[in-house]
């Protein structure tokens, strides 16, 4: 058996230029947004600790979600505009998209399905959850530190099933606040904003 090595100095080629788009994903979402993200949460989770009923609370929280996504899409468009580069060129940033964007919707209908139900106490965990899952799936167009972050919202949703439901607005804030944060952070020093 001959091996052609000019073919499969091609296919090394291919794997390592994957390579380098997949680690290239991470860079078209803004730190700084990140940050911006968890910031929000941070808030909500302030906020949302004087409402006196679960319904308020989670109102809160999606409020705090819509201003968090337009902070994170508009960070990203300013930081692909500095350096010059499409938002959304490259398969990575697509592929990123692709895996958290239906999970996202995912959550908004069974947010709509269990609002006006007893099992809205439900929710907290279920977007931790649910959340980490599409961050885990789009981080493996990322770098390992995103699919950690993922990894995390799913334990800290898991772990609020146990807990009192006292406990879940603080469990909101440390996962979308301190988790984003976190990330933000890593993404801005290390990804160039």
């Amino acid at each position: 058996m001959q091996i052609n090595i000019k073919q499969q100095a091609e296919e090394n080629l291919q794997f390592i230029r994957g390579a380098m788009q997949r680690a290239e994903g991470v860079s078209s979402v803004s730190g700084a947004g990140g940050i911006m993200m968890g910031v929000s949460a941070l808030m909500a989770m302030l906020l949302a600790s004087r409402q006196p009923s679960i319904r308020e609370q989670l109102t809160i929280w999606i409020i705090a979600a819509c201003i968090a996504v337009s902070a994170g899409a508009i960070s990203s468009y300013l930081k692909a505009r500095k350096l010059h580069t499409p938002l959304l060129q490259g398969d990575p940033a697509r592929r990123f998209l692709l895996c958290l964007l239906p999970i996202l919707l995912v959550g908004a209908i069974i947010s709509w399905l269990l609002w006006p139900s007893a099992q809205i106490a439900l929710l907290p965990a279920l977007w931790m959850m649910l959340y980490g899952c599409g961050v885990l799936a789009a981080g493996t167009y990322a770098t390992g530190p995103i699919m950690l972050t993922g990894g995390l919202f799913i334990v800290t949703g898991l772990f609020s099933c146990a807990l009192p439901l006292t406990l879940h607005n603080f469990l909101l804030g440390i996962s979308f606040g301190g988790f984003h944060i976190c990330g933000g952070y890593w993404i801005y020093k290390h990804h160039g904003g």
